[in-house]
């Protein structure tokens, strides 16, 4: 979006964003987890993916988790966002959970899904950054997991 500041000169305010989807199924203490087996972000995460051009946010995280899980979920609730810088870009990651699902579990070339006690999950290796953002997940005062380079480390934020 074109603004005009003060000294009335034209400012451009858009970015190069990539909007992502991620979701916490679960049924109980348990959660449904997936190993992913992908170079770019390996590791046990939630399923979720890209959001495609004119698909709407929670359209496609079901989506996403029907790809990934062949499950069909419902009644989403979002609970807040992951974002972070890369280049001239930024990433957004919508960050949902529900207990709503129907189907069958099945894997797909993201990785293995399978269901896991909430209190055993530190006993597996996450995904870079994935335990930063399970506070967001549970914790309804927690919105958003910010990651930016921080003399020349990257580092998060949660608020």
């Amino acid at each position: 979006m074109d603004l005009i500041n003060s000294g009335g000169k034209l400012m451009d305010r858009s970015e190069k964003v990539v909007l992502t989807n991620m979701c916490m199924v679960y049924d109980g203490s348990k959660i449904l987890v997936e190993n992913r087996v992908k170079k770019d972000w390996p590791g046990v995460t939630f399923p979720g993916g890209h959001v495609e051009h004119g698909e709407s946010i929670v359209n496609s995280t079901v989506r996403e988790v029907k790809e990934e899980t062949g499950l069909d979920i419902k009644d989403l609730k979002i609970c807040g966002v992951k974002q972070f810088f890369d280049d001239d870009i930024r990433t957004i990651v919508f960050l949902f959970k529900t207990n709503h699902f129907a189907g069958k579990l099945q894997s797909s070339r993201e990785g293995e899904v399978f269901w896991i006690e909430r209190k055993d999950l530190e006993n597996y290796q996450l995904a870079d950054g994935f335990a930063s953002m399970l506070e967001i997940f549970e914790n309804d005062n927690l919105s958003e997991n910010c990651w930016y380079l921080k003399d020349g480390q990257w580092t998060y934020k949660n608020e």
